[in-house]
């Protein structure tokens, strides 16, 4: 039969006080008490636990070892109360979080001052992923929790899909096509699109639905980032197609953002690691990123 916790309590401040008395006193108990809890175990467990040696508890060479043990009890249960009392203030650990450049740079930033706000205690890591890697890098553990943008997919959990969006086309608003309240493809000059190469499900889902697409000329002009295209387009390089996402919380001044015609829609999906992340600090984040996501359909 195995100590219940109080024996061994009892048990271990004998041995580290050397006196029945004093453990007695130290744990709240008479001493007869404490004598009887000893008793009882050598009898559970079938061999002498104690020697007196100069009104001394001494522990005998079972004990030693059992003593080691206890210890290493009690300290794994003192984490576990420290854990429980973590987990109950919603403090516990750190929550890793990546995303897509735009969205670290620009939404990352205003979400963990709310996040913050009510987990004040909770660390924090923000990095920036290019978007492909994000599902690797959260499955791999690198981190607890991802945004990714990628085609909209009706079989995405409620719960973790952070906002629907859709690929508009960017300009100047000087330029022509301006004037219209939406842009098709056959309206884009191919030599004036700046193209960009940075994830391989938008540009599946682009070239699947845009015949031509991938027919670009010699001359074109390439990135693998949307915010360098959008800059590009400041400096009157041309227009660009991208998520209105990598727009959100950014300057829009002198650009015109227009519906593409086909629609191409799309999402912020956040990627869960499902395990080492308490699920109530991760749905606050979640819920931060929906609140801050401004995109320019959402402004209409």
């Amino acid at each position: 039969m195995a100590m219940s916790s109080k024996q061994l309590d009892v048990f271990v401040k004998v041995v580290q006080l050397g006196s029945v008395t004093a453990a007695a006193q130290a744990l709240g108990m008479s001493q007869p008490s404490v004598s009887k809890s000893l008793a009882l175990v050598e009898q559970q467990i079938g061999f002498t636990l104690f020697e007196r040696a100069n009104g001394k508890m001494v522990p005998t060479p079972e004990a030693e070892q059992v003593f080691e043990e206890a210890m290493r009890m009690q300290e794994g249960m003192a984490r576990f109360e420290r854990f429980l009392d973590h987990v109950r203030r919603y403090r516990f650990g750190q929550l890793r979080i990546c995303a897509t450049p735009a969205l670290a740079i620009n939404i990352l930033p205003l979400a963990a001052a709310m996040f913050r706000q009510e987990f004040p205690d909770y660390g924090l890591v923000l990095d920036m992923c290019l978007n492909n890697d994000i599902e690797n890098a959260v499955g791999q553990g690198q981190y607890d929790l991802g945004f990714i943008i990628q085609p909209e997919e009706s079989s995405t959990p409620v719960g973790n899909l952070v906002c629907r969006g859709e690929i508009v086309c960017v300009m100047p608003q000087t330029h022509p096509l301006a004037a219209q309240a939406a842009v098709t493809w056959d309206d884009i000059d191919p030599r004036e699109l700046i193209y960009i190469t940075t994830d391989p499900r938008l540009i599946a889902m682009m070239s699947a639905a845009i015949p031509g697409f991938r027919e670009r000329p010699v001359s074109a002009l390439e990135t693998n980032r949307y915010t360098m295209a959008v800059n590009l387009v400041r400096q009157g390089a041309g227009l660009t197609l991208v998520d209105e996402f990598t727009l959100s919380g950014t300057n829009i001044d002198g650009l015109s953002i227009k519906p593409f015609i086909p629609k191409l829609p799309i999402a912020i999906t956040a990627i869960t690691a499902g395990r080492s992340v308490a699920a109530q600090p991760t749905e606050r984040f979640i819920k931060a990123m929906r609140t801050l996501i401004d995109t320019p359909s959402r402004r209409e």
